[in-house]
């Protein structure tokens, strides 16, 4: 809580939380994930409830999913403590000054990785975890090959029928919002698999998801009409460092435009995405 109270703490923050680093006595650091209660659209009937899907998603066991390791509930706040991810965030890695630290090998481990929490998500046998937010933003990096799916808990505690908001308050952030979301309002697997497209997608061309105000999933499809001239969508800082890399590249292209296709039916499940990208190694 000291570790809350002190604003230069402050990692990061998203739409409906705000990252702290907390270092114990032990020299241990965590990261405490702040959520705000008092935005309408938590509705949550009550604390008990959050507190029965917290001790679920507790139990969760896998590598690439963040999961929580404890919590503190207050009447309007919740803590959450995490693993710390030493490296930030997917979107300031790709994007920022390291962009160019990010070779192919880490790329793909990236996307296989994401791929892995997702798809380990939308099968679990309590039911499919949706992610309200997938983007780049939401993707935390313990080590450059070693990525964790964030934000997983958002699905259980807000209710997007509540939100006084624009659309893009829900579905998650611009550029990675499937297009059926404008006329459904329904958050689903199909449209998970849409939004890790676009990150998949940032991942082979080097872009943010939105640039120029033009959506990275729209100019890729319209790019790709002509197969002959997809070697101009990949990122060529990477694509040019062998033939075995471009040929890599290729192939998980062709599984991005897929998971972005227009429509939601046609869209590969998360298990055959995954399937796809390690039979591209």
């Amino acid at each position: 809580m000291e570790a809350v109270a002190d604003p230069s703490n402050i990692m990061m923050k998203t739409r409906f939380s705000t990252y702290y680093k907390a270092v114990m006595p032990s020299g241990t650091s965590y990261f405490i994930k702040k959520l705000n209660w008092s935005d309408k659209i938590f509705q949550l009937g009550s604390h008990e409830r959050f507190r029965q899907e917290l001790e679920v998603l507790g139990r969760f066991s896998n590598p690439n999913v963040m999961t929580p390791l404890a919590y503190v509930l207050t009447i309007d706040c919740a803590y959450l403590f995490y693993e710390f991810a030493q490296k930030g965030t997917l979107f300031s890695v790709l994007h920022g000054s390291l962009g160019n630290a990010l070779d192919w090998a880490s790329r793909y481990s990236i996307a296989v990785g994401v791929a892995q929490g997702l798809a380990f998500l939308h099968g679990c046998t309590s039911g499919p975890v949706l992610l309200l937010d997938l983007s780049s933003k939401c993707i935390l990096l313990k080590s450059l090959k070693e990525p964790q799916v964030g934000e997983i808990e958002l699905c259980k505690v807000i209710d997007p029928s509540k939100s006084t908001g624009s659309l893009s308050t829900i579905a998650g952030s611009v550029g990675y919002i499937p297009p059926e979301y404008a006329y459904t309002m329904r958050v689903t697997m199909a449209g998970n698999v849409y939004s890790f497209g676009v990150i998949l997608l940032e991942l082979l061309t080097g872009k943010p998801a939105v640039s120029e105000g033009i959506e990275l999933a729209k100019w890729a499809l319209s790019n790709s009409v002509q197969q002959d001239k997809w070697d101009h969508i990949l990122d060529f800082n990477v694509s040019r460092a062998s033939l075995a890399v471009r040929s890599q590249m290729l192939a998980l292209l062709k599984v991005a435009l897929a998971c972005v296709g227009v429509s939601p039916e046609a869209r590969p499940k998360m298990k055959s995405v995954l399937r796809m990208l390690l039979n591209a190694r």
